[in-house]
């Protein structure tokens, strides 16, 4: 990971390629998706715009619909949350923890040139380099 002038831009730690779901396959295949690839979100994508964030579906989003009582069959769709709040990749590193702490979120988007791109993690924020980068000495 290289540090870019003043510090770690959003894209130096994006998890790349993002893990995507589509949005009338199920919360079975969402379960299965996040064990697999050792991740705590998904993008939700359409199968036409595959670079285009519909929503984040995180395991938090995952055990609420479990606990409702949602059968393993429901689409994505029926319990994604609708919007997505994003980074571009050039932006401080600052910028992203900003995001993430105002809106109670714990995965961003990271966008580049308007496209999906990636996604971060507070537990990414939390990796010795990232930290270096966001706190004083």
């Amino acid at each position: 990971m290289v540090a870019a002038a003043g510090g770690l831009k959003a894209g130096d730690l994006v998890r790349r390629p993002p893990v995507t779901i589509l949005p009338d396959e199920t919360l079975l295949d969402a379960v299965d998706r996040l064990a697999q690839h050792n991740i705590g979100a998904l993008v939700v994508v359409r199968r036409e715009e595959p670079d285009v964030a519909l929503a984040v579906i995180s395991e938090r989003d995952v055990v609420r619909a479990l606990n409702m009582r949602m059968a393993l069959s429901t689409p994505v769709e029926a319990f994604m949350s609708r919007g997505v709040i994003s980074v571009e990749a050039d932006e401080p590193l600052s910028r992203a923890a900003e995001l993430m702490w105002r809106y109670n979120v714990r995965h961003l988007v990271v966008t580049k040139g308007g496209r999906l791109y990636g996604v971060i993690s507070v537990r990414d924020l939390l990796r010795p380099d990232a930290l270096r980068s966001l706190c004083k000495p």
